[in-house]
């Protein structure tokens, strides 16, 4: 078998496009030279082929050879009479996404998918990248290495794709954890604190890799992190990942959306990685990968991105609880929830989550989302069933000894079973009503078994000053009043270069059904001028039921529309300790958590940490 030779240059890189050569020697027939059409963890089609500019082919000799188009992401060429192939090609990548590659006079990012074509039928083959690259600028990769900074190896096409690139003058800072190298690789400027942004990611990684049993699966491990205004997202790889944060966000309440980043990474190194769906892996990367499992990829990931925060003392227990809630309360109101299943969800991620619009929220639910819901009342559910001693923990380890570590994806139908023989009792239930179905699911009897409780927020203001706190008498005398939910017109609006645009209208709302349609620019309420910040202060100074004059701009026509004001779904935000937790309470939640007696409890009217 031998050596597939890739070299990419970046001569003029003010202009945004890489050189790529591509040398296939032992060809014996016609090739099909094709570029994936998705990158892997990013579960949407788009059409890398797009982006390849002035293809030539030629033989060893530099004789050009005949070739054409066969669909729009392969190229058919003749086989060369002396076996070898040589292949030119430009890649246009100016869209600065970790799903994507980007090249300016700053920096180069390579994301393989969307930059080396393969030989069809030669995935397998052994693989040489050489880099030439502007002077003055570093290569940072997960990519084995050579004797020469420039030269570097891959087992196969899988693990090129699978090794993004940064190579610049970005700053790099390198340390050994469990006797691995670990970096750094941060391209632009911002407010971010590498020191402090180290010390967590370290107790990340010992968190993570003794969750799994101890071992890191890996020789080494790379972040590459893009600092660029208002962006954020990240992909997962095997011994690296991308993540791209706001150059502003790496202080205050900032700083956790960042670190939830990074864990949720590096919790892919294992999971979804390594233990995957049969499906992802090895790719096809011409189709859609289908599978109903991507609910265990992301959901389990969500689910144990912030556990293992917590288990890390990088996250409070109180805020464990408070962020755990706010999910369990944005869940319960999205209206999607009731129309797809978790399973179809993931099924549909190639079309409905990365294709997001103005109705996404009433047709759809997300499998990130649900799913670490889902994976939190597993995890209750095992601990409760099994008095603390098993955990969804054993699930990934079981996963990750049969699947991870040889390798193999597990079956579609197969977690199942794993959880079943964790938990020692059948689960056909659940699985179907939390997989398969789109009934609410039951948090109040797994959350306490753990000695949590969903409560209602504290004091609310609403119509006649402010309504009693949890705890508090109800108007009248007797039972505690709950907080009514505020008001509102069943809308939800983004701001749009200073004006107030409808973004979404809640399916069965008072605005559904008074005609508003997301695009709409509110611009007055009863005939006065109102903003994007003021709008929700002037609709709870009114009463519920009374009807309101709201005018829109639509497509440049000016409509009042009548619309009465209803009160907002519902919400239980507030998730906290009950008052009096059993022994085997407090038991299961120091084993799950590592709260112990006085953390997260909550005093009548509003939580103390």
């Amino acid at each position: 078998m031998s050596e597939i030779i890739y070299r990419l240059t970046m001569p003029e890189p003010q202009t945004h496009t890489f050189g790529v050569e591509m040398r296939i020697e032992e060809v014996s027939g016609p090739v099909d030279l094709v570029m994936p059409t998705w990158t892997p963890g990013s579960y949407m089609v788009r059409d890398f082929a797009r982006h390849v500019l002035g293809l030539r082919m030629e033989d060893g000799a530099g004789t050009p050879l005949r070739w054409s188009k066969t669909d729009k992401q392969t190229w058919r060429v003749e086989a060369p009479t002396d076996g070898t192939l040589r292949v030119r090609y430009s890649v246009y990548a100016h869209e600065l996404s970790v799903r994507s590659s980007h090249l300016d006079a700053s920096h180069g990012y390579v994301n393989g998918a969307s930059t080396f074509l393969y030989a069809a039928g030669r995935e397998r083959d052994p693989v040489r990248l050489e880099v030439e690259a502007p002077e003055g600028w570093r290569i940072t990769t997960g990519m084995g290495k050579t004797d020469r900074p420039d030269v570097f190896r891959a087992a196969d096409y899988d693990e090129l794709v699978d090794c993004p690139m940064e190579i610049g003058t970005h700053e790099l800072v390198e340390w050994e954890q469990e006797g691995r190298p670990h970096r750094y690789a941060v391209w632009g400027r911002g407010n971010y604190q590498l020191d402090r942004l180290v010390a967590d990611t370290k107790k990340i990684v010992s968190a993570t890799r003794e969750l799994f049993g101890g071992g890191l699966p890996y020789d080494e491990y790379t972040f590459l992190l893009h600092v660029v205004p208002g962006q954020y997202g990240g992909l997962e790889h095997r011994n690296s990942t991308s993540i791209v944060l706001d150059r502003w966000g790496f202080r205050g309440m900032e700083y956790e959306r960042a670190i939830v980043l990074v864990a949720h990474e590096f919790f892919h190194v294992w999971n979804g990685k390594r233990i995957r769906p049969a499906s992802l892996g090895p790719f096809d990367y011409t189709r859609e990968n289908y599978t109903r499992n991507l609910w265990i990829v992301e959901g389990f990931t969500t689910y144990y991105t912030d556990v293992v925060l917590r288990r890390a003392g990088v996250m409070p227990a109180q805020r464990y609880l408070d962020r755990t809630g706010g999910a369990i309360a944005q869940l319960q109101t999205l209206p999607g929830r009731l129309e797809q299943t978790l399973e179809d969800a993931s099924f549909d991620a190639w079309i409905k989550y990365y294709r997001q619009d103005e109705n996404t929220p009433n047709a759809t639910v997300s499998y990130y989302h649900k799913g670490a819901l889902v994976s939190l009342l597993l995890d209750l559910r095992i601990r409760e069933a099994t008095g603390g001693e098993r955990s969804l923990d054993d699930v990934l380890r079981i996963l990750w000894e049969r699947y991870g570590k040889p390798d193999v994806g597990f079956p579609e139908e197969g977690i199942q079973d794993v959880v079943e023989e964790v938990c020692g009792d059948r689960m056909d239930a659940f699985f179907e009503s939390a997989l398969r179905s789109t009934e609410e699911l039951d948090f109040d009897g797994p959350l306490a078994a753990a000695g949590l409780e969903l409560a209602p927020p504290p004091a609310m203001a609403g119509p006649g000053g402010p309504l009693p706190a949890p705890g508090g008498p109800a108007p009248g005398g007797g039972a505690p009043a709950a907080p009514l939910p505020p008001l509102w017109l069943g809308i939800r609006t983004k701001e749009e270069a200073g004006r107030n645009v409808v973004a979404t209208v809640v399916v069965g709302s008072a605005g559904q059904r008074a005609g508003i349609n997301a695009g709409d620019e509110i611009v007055a309420l009863d005939g006065f001028r109102v903003g994007a910040r003021d709008l929700q202060v002037r609709i709870m100074e009114r009463e519920e039921g009374e009807v309101v004059q709201l005018t829109v701009f639509r497509r440049d026509e000016l409509l009042t529309l009548s619309v009465p004001l209803e009160r907002a779904p519902a919400i239980r935000p507030m998730l906290r300790r009950v008052p009096e937790p059993t022994p085997r309470q407090s038991a299961i939640l120091e084993g799950w958590l590592g709260i112990r007696e006085g953390e997260g409890k909550s005093a009548p009217g509003g939580p103390r940490g």
